[in-house]
């Protein structure tokens, strides 16, 4: 795995080659990822500091500079809900559809309004404690969002409870099926992909979702 961080809070950004995991949660992203897709090359890029914040200038930057690496996927665990978010962010999510990048994002863990995961052109990930790992819903009413499993790869001999859990998680699941319909050959756009993961979900999911 390679990867990059991007420091600052405002242009001009320094990009830097420590992309090291402070919390356990990105390492926790791949090793989900890695248990569904055991060949697939990932990217990290780290964008959060110390104090595991960081702006929406420095967000938008990240996803901008990954999608000029040409990945297949940018798998977003993170957003804003302020309103200033959605420019910038929008900006950076066609700037990545321009280079035939997929931005899969999760949804805010309570419901409340979140970007990039709110934004059009981004399938978004929410999910509930009862999902199990195979199943897959999609959720009425909402831009692109679907309901997948919410857990990482088990810790053996711990609880699950002692476990990371939620939307990002999610969003995970959801970016590795879109991995395999792209491998099956579905055209890589926001609406042919969520038009091939309706029609693999259980049903619409209406009540519960976290």
């Amino acid at each position: 795995m390679r990867g990059f961080a991007i420091c600052g809070d405002v242009a001009p950004f320094v990009r830097s080659e420590d992309f090291s995991d402070v919390t356990g949660h990105g390492t926790a992203v791949a090793a989900a990822l890695h248990r569904l897709l055991p060949t697939a090359s990932l990217l990290a890029v780290r964008v959060l500091d110390d104090d595991l914040t960081c702006t929406t200038a420095a967000l938008a930057e990240a996803i901008v500079q990954a999608a000029d690496e040409r990945p297949a996927i940018i798998n977003l665990s993170l957003g804003s809900g302020r309103p200033d978010a959605i420019e910038p962010l929008s900006q950076a999510i066609a700037h990545a559809a321009s280079r035939g990048v997929i931005c899969v994002a999760a949804a805010h863990p309570r419901g409340r309004t979140l970007y990039p995961a709110d934004l059009p052109g981004v399938l978004s990930a929410t999910t509930h404690r009862s999902c199990p790992l195979a199943d897959l819903f999609w959720i009425p009413d909402a831009p692109e969002r679907f309901l997948a499993h919410g857990f990482p790869r088990p810790i053996e001999g711990r609880p699950a409870t002692d476990n990371f859990f939620g939307p990002s998680f999610a969003a995970v699941h959801l970016s590795a099926r879109v991995a395999r319909l792209l491998s099956d050959g579905i055209e890589p756009s926001v609406p042919a992909l969520a038009a091939a993961l309706r029609a693999e979900c259980l049903g619409p999911w209406s009540d519960g979702v976290r």
